[in-house]
């Protein structure tokens, strides 16, 4: 029997199942999110700066329902729901990132399926890119929504947006939108949490 709050993995992709939102779980996750940081030099070994800025640039433009697709059926659809309503249209990672108002639940299940490719080692997903997702799926409801949709401290998330920042292999317009969550998160403006 699967325990409910972990990824499990079909093929290369990650599905979720129940998703555990405990603090034992928070805090484990948030810890794998610092190590990931912290081991950034021996893990930038594995991928050159141009491999990662190609898998980036394909992942962002990548569509959502391919990569998220692999989620229970219940929240598949829910996805398709979410992706096509009210005309957004929001095909691809950068359509969500980028869209001025995107749903949260969208956001949210980004950001669930980029920490389960952190967590899990047979994930076909470069750590970074991972982390990456991670942090631009919560800066876009920082900055678009107004909504904290991670509980992470923000001393933590300051550090994790500083670092996605710092990625050059990252795009201009990707950086902005987390240099604008930075610097709500700087200001000591806590965004309303989103439960």
């Amino acid at each position: 029997m699967q325990d409910a709050s972990k990824p499990s993995v079909t093929g290369d992709r990650t599905v979720m199942s129940d998703f555990d939102s405990s603090a034992a779980v928070f805090k484990s996750r948030a810890k794998k999110l610092a190590t990931l940081m912290a081991t950034g030099e021996a893990r930038a070994e594995l991928w050159r700066p141009d491999e990662l800025a190609a898998v980036f640039r394909h992942q962002m433009s990548a569509p959502m329902l391919v990569d998220l697709g692999g989620f229970d059926p219940r929240t598949a659809t829910r996805l398709r729901t979410l992706s096509e309503a009210q005309g957004l249209l929001l095909k691809s990672f950068a359509d969500l990132f980028h869209h001025p108002s995107p749903p949260v639940e969208l956001l949210e299940l980004v950001k669930d399926f980029a920490k389960a490719n952190l967590d899990h080692p047979g994930s076909g997903l470069p750590g970074e890119i991972a982390a990456a997702l991670y942090y631009t799926s919560i800066a876009a409801a920082l900055v678009r929504l107004d909504a904290r949709i991670s509980q992470l401290p923000d001393a933590d998330l300051q550090r994790g947006l500083r670092w996605a920042m710092e990625q050059g292999w990252l795009d201009e317009k990707t950086k902005e939108l987390l240099a604008q969550a930075l610097k709500k998160v700087s200001n000591g403006k806590e965004a309303p949490s989103h439960e």
